[in-house]
């Protein structure tokens, strides 16, 4: 069965293509998943097409002299392994795809007005995930406890200020104060707490693992711009991390 991109005009398959490089994008997908889904899909119209991406801007056009591009602005990014995967199914399905172009664009819609997750589901699984990293590294239950607050707290004081839009760097570095701040307190009243333990479980949900990551992929890929970029931003995310924590033990230390 033909695919009905093939019927589609040139600009409703760039809309497309476009659509669905967006929503890698913002999910946390690697460049490289990103021009290729974008590259296969204008390959179904016979279209010979650049597509670049950046993790701030995406842009995709058709080499031709009078061919058409377009661009679209990124700016915020998380990550969304679901919506990841389902992007992927629907473009692994496009060379018997047997929906119209006005069908397509609804269905990618509805996947980018998905709802993100609730701050108190955030917040809650983020204690979660920092409490049982503390156990990891050799804390005990009341380092549990203390990283499980830290984490629990500092995603409630992002989630009540996002709405602002700060930059990443100075939530990451509000994050550590709070954990810090948090820690020492339970530290004074638990006899039980170590500060390092607490602390170290307490940091991991903030850590940009996933981003330093697709950096180094995109490295090894050959895309130097996006490599660069998302591993520049882990670094500096990370280092947002350390100055609210060494703020915090500074002015209580010194």
């Amino acid at each position: 069965m033909e695919s009905t991109i093939a019927s589609m005009t040139k600009e409703e398959v760039l809309k497309i293509s476009l659509t669905c490089g967006k929503l890698l994008l913002t999910s946390g997908a690697e460049t490289y998943r990103v021009e290729d889904t974008m590259t296969r899909i204008c390959a179904l119209r016979d279209m010979q097409i650049a597509a670049v991406s950046t993790p701030s801007w995406i842009m995709v056009g058709d080499e031709t002299v009078d061919g058409t591009s377009m661009v679209s602005r990124v700016t915020r990014r998380g990550t969304d392994l679901t919506l990841i995967s389902e992007v992927n199914n629907i473009s692994y399905h496009m060379p018997t795809w047997d929906h119209s172009f006005a069908e397509t664009m609804a269905m990618l819609d509805e996947l980018s007005a998905r709802p993100s997750p609730t701050a108190l589901y955030s917040m809650v699984w983020s204690g979660f995930a920092g409490g049982f990293f503390a156990g990891v590294i050799g804390g005990n239950f009341w380092d549990f406890v203390a990283a499980f607050l830290g984490s629990f707290l500092s995603m409630a004081f992002i989630c009540l200020v996002r709405p602002f839009r700060p930059s990443s760097f100075w939530e990451t570095t509000m994050a550590g104060v709070i954990i810090c701040f948090v820690t020492y307190m339970c530290h004074l009243f638990i006899p039980g707490v170590t500060m390092e333990f607490a602390i170290g479980g307490g940091i991991m949900p903030y850590l940009p693992g996933m981003a330093f990551t697709n950096g180094i992929r995109d490295f090894m890929a050959g895309d130097l711009m996006s490599g660069t970029s998302r591993a520049g931003e882990a670094i500096f995310l990370v280092g947002g991390i350390a100055i609210g924590i060494a703020a915090f033990l500074g002015i209580v230390y010194l």
